[in-house]
């Protein structure tokens, strides 16, 4: 009978710990409650890339619940890519906004043959890019597509003469080539009109960081 009492104090301890390590694992991130070996390293994330995280989720809100993965990588692949090819991500991300509200599986299949993933990129890019169809919606793969499509155009004569012609923005202008003046037109404006106030939201963002850094910097050391 003696046993039979302390198993039970035993079994209703082991409960209590059970309990409290279940609740202490709950509080933790997602990445931390893996019991495969120890916890991998997470990097802080680039002011850009929170920044741009925090943008999609404004501007498009189901998508961090309805396509997790595109929300979290699809920031980090347009602020890798861009600094890889001395691009501006601010652009990039203008691009996203405008074709898609930064969903990666976009599709239009009755854009002349086709608009795929975040920037809706076309087969008619096929000699400059390959086909864009596989794994389209890959924020990654999608990043370089549309990099080597801005880099394209700002190479070609085109693009000299769009600033000769005052263009404010001739790489996003161009990116919707192909269509009547009068459409190109509309585009260029709304594009324009988005990367104003993604810069805005940007100054705005830094202004934010850096009184954070300045509060953290003057709070008294605890204890």
């Amino acid at each position: 009978m003696i046993h039979l009492i302390r198993a039970f104090k035993l079994l209703g301890v082991s409960t209590v710990l059970a309990a409290a390590l279940l609740a202490a694992l709950s509080a933790l991130p997602p990445e931390a409650r893996s019991p495969a070996g120890p916890a991998p390293l997470v990097l802080p994330a680039a002011p850009e890339v929170r920044f741009m995280r925090a943008f999609l989720a404004r501007v498009n809100p189901s998508l961090p619940i309805e396509d997790p993965d595109c929300a979290l990588l699809l920031p980090l692949a347009i602020h890798r890519v861009a600094r890889e090819h001395s691009l501006d991500w601010r652009r990039l991300l203008t691009l996203a906004w405008q074709e898609s509200d930064f969903d990666c599986h976009a599709k239009n299949r009755a854009d002349r043959g086709g608009a795929y993933g975040p920037f809706q990129l076309r087969r008619v890019w096929e000699p400059v890019i390959g086909d864009p169809r596989p794994q389209y919606f890959d924020p990654e793969l999608a990043a370089q597509r549309v990099a080597q499509v801005v880099l394209y155009y700002q190479e070609t004569q085109r693009y000299q003469q769009l600033i000769g012609r005052r263009y404010r923005n001739p790489l996003l202008c161009l990116y919707n080539t192909g269509e009547t003046r009068r459409v190109n037109r509309r585009y260029c404006r709304q594009v324009g009109a988005k990367l104003r106030l993604i810069r805005e939201a940007w100054r705005d963002f830094e202004v934010r960081e850096q009184r954070q850094v300045r509060n953290e910097a003057a709070r008294p050391p605890a204890g």
